[in-house]
């Protein structure tokens, strides 16, 4: 017995598609992501009738003389058939519709948003709520009794649900790919209830076939094909429990005789058959009609075999040998399985044969008997004769499944396949390509209009590929061998290409405000200026996955080794210019297991930053040297079955614009979406509480290059100070300023815990004055070492990271500020107060006087006071210098007379201490010698 297949039919546009037969086995319905339902009288049916139900469908079950249909509403719809007229809403979702299934009591439905409801059918308004999956609904099935319904959904579980009681959970079993969306699933499992006792339960989890006991749920057996290359996407059980079909993900259809457990001899599909997305039998179970990612149809016949025909896995097709007699213990060696050695080749084919006739039999028995080396004369003819390594049963060769390795993408692009699909989409501007049967174009939009103005391309070339900087848009396409820049701030000739070399093609592309480069298909980074001179010619380690770009830097990510059994092996090249230098860093990408590489940039103060498909952003610090992850963008939507598609990352401003793709992966270009904004968040333990909260501040503001980075630093550990010393572990809170180790923070903390009585803790705070002092002392002697031995590695990378924090900046990985350091203000003030104790000459006279002595003197001598009044009249150039900084000079808190005792009595600027007729006066910034 042999499955033959037929031509392949279009029936819908690229993406999921889905079929049925229909119960009388007269037509196939089809419907796909154009949102048609088609039905087809048969495979060679040329014209048949379409109607439109909405922008897309995603599965459709038929019963009886109604259709159910999944719509772009969220909803399942009800129609007449065959008129396909509209007769209800039966169930209604926060998300489209995944998969249905309909029972002679039951009716059940999954979501993306990974609730399964249930309806009984002979009344409609009781509804069964299924709540437990995690993770988009993929597929789901009822027993034959209606007593049980299994469902595979992305977060990796098969699940049994008991219908008889209201839909309590029995079992769930672990282990099966996850997938956050529907769209983004290729495997979908489909378990399938055997249909004529629902004893077996089968799925499909990689390259195997899984069959349950439903009684106990322990795996009965596996079946698998050592035919088929590609992993099973989905099967499906006859109608007759007879024969198990399944489809692979490279277009492969394997029939599985259930019974005898054998896969029987299919034909291998075209090169235009792609992933199968679902197969459906016809009651007679003669006929299988499947449908791929593609959108086209096709089927599979049994048809019967020539005669003699063996297949590859052994077994013999059924031979109608005529009048040839058989004795009986070849009949028993050949039931038993024993081989062909045992028949009597003298009666098999006999007289029959002639020259135009050769006997398979025959020639299987000498071609065993030779290799065995006895002649056809010696009885050795049992099982035993033969050596072990013939009749032994062949052990399987085992697959290591790796996991798929990820082509090259552009960040910000959506899918090529789609015909309005966006280029780019990033925080400079966006562009759109339509494509329109044979003409096609390109609409350039920019956020910021006044810069430059919108752009309408014609698209000749088919440019499928482009990166937009605010200085120029660069376009190419995948395979091409020609880059087009348009240099936007540019006079006269703006545009220029070049052509790549011996058949070179682009796989990747990115442009910056100073630089455009292209990753080409002999693994070469190819770097121009933005008009055009060629720079550098680099080599690539490996295939290029993705390019991003940020003014004078561009960070390369590719495959440093082969994908392993969970995970791809990613590393990037982050390469900065400085005029015609070059320096090269190279980065581990840190990528999640079971996870793809979604989207690569840059933020706003220059760190590389990545997503993953699961929405988790990751940014490298480039003081510290490592990967930290910012945000999970899936914990911050309202369903599991949403994503975000990432635009731009905000260190500054701690922001993540994105764009919320309700049930799918990527936006729609109409209507456009709108664009909103995440916050970053780490990972933090006890997300909720609120120590976890002021934790995830404090540490984002230390690795980060935050606005105000010193006061929230400062802000945020005084809070986790206070919140230790109320929750009575000083300990903890004696921890948190040696770490910290800020003087000005350790006063605040001194003065805190006096407040509040714990004068234990303020004496030990009081202690590590001192040892922060020396502690300080010694991080600046290492840092300023390493930072002079980095700067000879490295140094435009070390120079380059933007100075966000001012002079308040952090040094290495250490939380605080430098503790002792002075500001600009503070320190031209203390040098305007030794200014004013320095030896003024004055005619022939020269005095000395120190500050302490003039402190000391009640009342000045005439001297004195001639000496002052010299020293007012004296022009000083510091002054203007000191008033530019007045402003700054009003937030110090300590100044040189409060600086020995912190606990000194505060001081107003503009006041005199009147027991001090000749102390110091600080006002405005200006430090003067009081007068009499």
């Amino acid at each position: 017995m042999a499955y033959e297949r037929s031509s392949l039919r279009y029936a819908h546009t690229n993406g999921y598609t889905s079929l049925t037969f229909t119960e009388d086995d007269e037509s196939i319905i089809t419907c796909g992501s154009d949102g048609d339902i088609r039905v087809w009288k048969g495979i060679d049916d040329d014209d048949p009738s379409s109607t439109c139900l909405g922008e897309f469908v995603m599965c459709i079950a038929h019963s009886s003389k109604r259709l159910l249909a999944s719509t772009d509403r969220n909803t399942v719809q009800s129609y007449t058939y065959p008129e396909l007229e509209s007769d209800g809403t039966l169930m209604r979702f926060t998300a489209p519709v995944t998969c249905l299934r309909v029972h002679e009591k039951y009716i059940a439905a999954g979501s993306d948003d990974t609730n399964i409801k249930v309806l009984k059918s002979d009344d409609n308004k009781s509804e069964m709520h299924l709540q437990g999956h995690s993770g988009p609904v993929l597929a789901l099935d009822i027993c034959y009794k209606g007593e049980l319904l299994a469902s595979i959904a992305g977060d990796g579980y098969l699940k049994i649900w008991k219908l008889s009681e209201e839909g309590a959970e029995v079992k769930s079993i672990a282990g099966l790919p996850k997938i956050n969306s529907f769209e983004n699933a290729e495997h979908f499992g489909t378990p399938s209830f055997e249909p004529q006792n629902s004893k077996s339960l089968a799925y499909v989890h990689g390259k195997e076939i899984i069959v349950l006991n439903t009684d106990t749920w322990e795996v009965k057996f596996t079946l698998s094909d050592d035919r088929v290359k590609g992993e099973y996407t989905c099967c499906r059980f006859s109608k007759d429990g007879q024969y198990l079909a399944a489809g692979t993900d490279k277009g492969e259809i394997s029939v599985y005789d259930f019974m005898r457990k054998q896969a029987l001899k299919t034909e291998p599909p075209s090169s235009e058959c792609q992933a199968i997305t679902c197969i459906s039998w016809n009651a007679a179970g003669s006929e299988l009609a499947y449908c791929d990612v593609t959108g086209q149809l096709g089927t599979l016949f049994r048809t019967k075999g020539s005669n003699g025909a063996v297949f590859a896995d052994g077994e013999a097709e059924e031979v109608d040998f005529g009048d040839i007699e058989f004795n009986n213990e070849d009949n028993d060696d050949l039931i038993s399985g024993s081989g062909f050695d045992g028949v009597d080749e003298n009666h098999i084919g006999g007289d029959d044969d002639d020259d135009d006739g050769i006997s398979i039999e025959r020639l299987k028995s000498q071609v065993m008997r030779n290799a065995v080396g006895y002649s056809d004369g010696q009885e050795e003819n049992t099982r035993d004769s033969l050596p072990k390594s013939m009749h032994s049963e062949i052990e399987p060769q085992v697959h290591v499944k790796t996991f798929k390795q990820q082509p090259a993408f552009q960040p910000g692009a959506t899918p090529t396949h789609l015909e309005h699909r966006y280029l780019v989409w990033n925080d400079v501007g966006i562009v759109t390509a339509h494509t329109e049967g044979a003409d096609g174009s390109l609409d350039v939009e920019f956020h910021d209009a006044s810069v430059h103005h919108s752009l309408h391309i014609p698209n000749y070339s088919n440019h499928n590929m482009a990166s937009l900087s605010a200085s120029v848009l660069a376009l190419s396409a995948e395979n091409a061998t020609k880059l087009v820049c348009i240099a936007l701030a540019a006079s006269g000739n703006k545009e220029w290409s070049v052509s790549f070399p011996d058949c070179e093609s682009t796989e990747a592309l990115v442009a910056t405000n100073k630089l455009v480069g292209v990753a080409t298909s002999m693994q070469f980074l190819r770097l121009f200026t933005v008009m055009g001179t060629q720079r550098e010619i680099i080599s690539i380690p490996g295939p290029v996955v993705a390019l991003a770009g940020h003014e004078d830097r561009i960070l390369v990510v590719y495959h440093s080794a082969p994908p392993g059994t969970l995970q791809q092996h990613l590393s990037a090249m982050l390469i900065q210019t400085a005029g015609m230098q070059l320096r090269t860093q190279h980065l581990p990408v840190p990528l999640t297991p079971e996870r793809r590489l979604t989207w690569l940039g840059f933020s706003d103060c220059g760190s590389p930053v990545f997503s993953d498909s699961m929405g988790l952003i990751q940014l490298y610090s480039l003081k510290s040297k490592c990967w930290y992850p910012i945000c999970d963008t899936l914990k911050q939507s309202q369903s599991v079955s949403n994503n975000y598609f990432v635009i731009a990352v905000s260190e500054r401003s701690q922001i993540i614009q994105a764009v919320l793709c309700r049930g799918s992966s990527y936006p729609m270009t109409n209507p456009r979406p709108m664009t909103q904004e995440l916050t970053v968040q780490l990972p933090v333990c006890d997300a909720d509480v609120e120590k976890s909260e002021i934790e995830d501040t404090l540490v984002r503001a230390s690795i980060m290059n935050v606005d105000n980075a010193d006061k929230t630093i400062k802000e945020t550990a005084i809070k986790l100070f206070a919140l230790a010393c109320r929750t009575e572990v000083e300990m903890r809170a004696k921890e948190l300023i040696e770490t910290i180790a800020c003087p000005e923070l350790l006063l605040l903390a001194v003065k805190y815990a006096s407040k509040l009585g714990r004068i234990h803790l303020s004496d030990r705070l009081s202690e590590l004055m001192p040892q922060l002092e020396e502690q300080n002392q010694r991080e600046r002697q290492e840092l300023q070492e390493f930072e002079q031995q980095h700067n000879t590695t490295f140094s435009p990378l070390v120079r380059s990271q933007s100075p966000s924090l001012g002079h308040s900046s952090m040094s290495g990985n250490r939380i605080a500020p430098k503790a002792m350091e002075l500001t600009h203000a503070r320190r031209a003030s203390l040098k305007r107060f030794a200014m004013s104790n320095s030896p003024v000459t004055f005619g022939k006279k020269s005095m000395i006087m120190s500050t302490a002595e003039r402190i000391a003197s009640p009342t000045p001598t005439p001297a004195n006071s001639e000496t002052i009044e010299s020293q007012e009249n004296i022009p000083d150039n510091n002054v203007e210098k000191l008033d530019a900084n007045s402003d700054e000079l009003k937030d110090v808190t300590r100044t040189p007379l409060n600086a020995v005792n912190p606990f000194a009595a505060k001081r107003k600027h503009s006041e005199v201490d009147p027991t001090n007729k000749g102390g110091v006066l600080i006002n405005g910034g200006k430090l003067k010698i009081a007068k009499k």
